[in-house]
């Protein structure tokens, strides 16, 4: 019988060879032929220092890695309209090759299912590679806003900022004004999470309702450990392990349109922070991808990475998210409307105003080929981020690139704020 299996699959293989069909081994020769040497470019649909740029910036050396070929994969951010510019570009002008991925906000893929403007692309038809994480998002207030409980937030007028009609921050926000009857008043427009929690630290907003708890926990452990921060709302279908004591909207659906409601804006939770790639990417170079990123997801050296860095991880696998957006997106008419009533800014809407800061002192220590630059202003070392493409720097007021600027200069910083990326900076040798 052995004899005979053999026998079949030499077969087997000889017909595809005659038929000019590749067998797996050559398929996946080619596509390890097709990734060698290439640089691959993750693009972040948000500004950098936020939990969707972080958590890509650790991916991508370990997912390099495990992609046949081993190629390498460089992160550039291509912010606006909350990702959807990212994703229309993803979608009608990238190249198709497997050599562009993306990642985009978990909203964006039924934005327009909900009522949103802007999209210009059709979800099923995009190649989902995975989610490191599925999510649970909360409503957060700094210790001196008027609602520090989700019962205070129902009778006090609480500022909120958000990052634009797509994100978790402004829907979810709209979701609970509308449906609850929390007392918000928004500001919106803020390039990520990272800028608006600027925002609250400065006293220009009370606090973010779509905050990603990891982010949450990344960004501001300390706070939290410090009492400086409130959680008033959970905002998924189940509740995280570590805040068993802070409600769940789900809590308070009051009928079944309700918690239909619920189902659909919270499905996306499942989704965490969603990497994907354009339509049209040749099935094989998609598969590995796919099985790279899986593999990546249980490769040791990256678990580990994640655990310093004190990151979630909670895969999601590519088929999954193209399953769960499919299913969405087949939602009753008559649940998508009453969802897309209450998501629609009711109240007042302000326009966010970025206050740009400008330090300047003495650089300290330059890391990662000047991508980090520290200075002492005023005796406090604080940090700014450092752009190839978007930070113009200037030394002796020529431009130049951020490797040239050493330990000893003044530079003078014009950015949100500590940790932040700079717009500009300007350096005496």
């Amino acid at each position: 019988m052995t004899n005979r299996l053999r026998t079949l699959g030499l077969l087997g293989a000889i017909a595809l060879i005659a038929l000019g069909m590749p067998s797996p081994a050559a398929k996946a020769a080619s596509v390890a032929d097709f990734y060698q040497g290439k640089t691959l470019t993750l693009y972040v649909g948000f500004a950098p220092g936020g939990g969707y740029d972080t958590y890509s910036r650790l991916l991508a050396p370990h997912f390099a890695r495990n992609i046949p070929g081993k190629p390498k994969i460089i992160v550039k951010n291509k912010t606006g309209a909350a990702t959807i510019v990212l994703a229309n570009w993803l979608y009608n002008a990238a190249p198709r090759d497997g050599t562009v991925l993306g990642m985009i906000a978990r909203g964006a893929p039924t934005l327009e299912l909900l009522g949103g403007k802007g999209p210009k692309f059709d979800s099923t038809k995009f190649n989902w590679l995975g989610s490191l994480n599925n999510e649970v998002s909360v409503c957060v207030t700094s210790h001196r806003a008027p609602a520090k409980t989700f019962k205070e937030l129902l009778e006090h007028e609480t500022v909120v900022g958000t990052q634009g009609p797509v994100s978790d921050s402004e829907q979810f926000a709209n979701f609970i004004q509308n449906l609850l009857g929390a007392k918000l008043r928004l500001i919106s427009g803020y390039p990520g999470t990272a800028v608006t929690v600027l925002a609250m630290d400065r006293g220009e907003v009370d606090g973010i309702c779509g905050w990603s708890w990891t982010s949450v926990k990344l960004m501001r452990g300390k706070d939290l450990e410090a009492g400086k921060l409130n959680i008033l709302l959970q905002m998924s279908l189940a509740g995280h392990p570590e805040l068993p004591d802070v409600p769940l909207i789900t809590d308070f659906a009051k009928n079944k349109s309700e918690r239909d409601q619920m189902d659909l804006i919270f499905s996306r939770q499942t989704m965490g922070r969603p990497y994907l790639l354009p339509p049209g990417v040749p099935k094989d170079r998609v598969a590995a991808l796919r099985k790279a990123f899986m593999a990546t997801v249980k490769d040791p050296k990256f678990v580990a990475a994640a655990k310093r860095s004190k990151l979630e991880i909670n895969p999601v696998s590519g088929e999954e998210i193209q399953k769960l957006i499919v299913k969405v997106l087949a939602t009753p008419a008559k649940t998508v409307a009453a969802a897309r009533e209450n998501l629609k800014s009711k109240g007042p809407l302000e326009k966010a105003k970025v206050v740009m800061l400008k330090h300047s002192g003495k650089v300290t220590k330059t890391k990662k080929g000047g991508r980090r630059i520290y200075i002492d202003y005023k005796g406090k070392e604080v940090k700014a981020k450092v752009s190839g493409s978007r930070t113009k720097v200037t030394i002796d007021g020529k431009k130049t690139k951020r490797k040239h600027i050493k330990v000893g200069m003044t530079c003078t910083f014009n950015y949100p704020g500590s940790g932040m990326e700079a717009k500009n900076i300007d350096c005496k040798s």
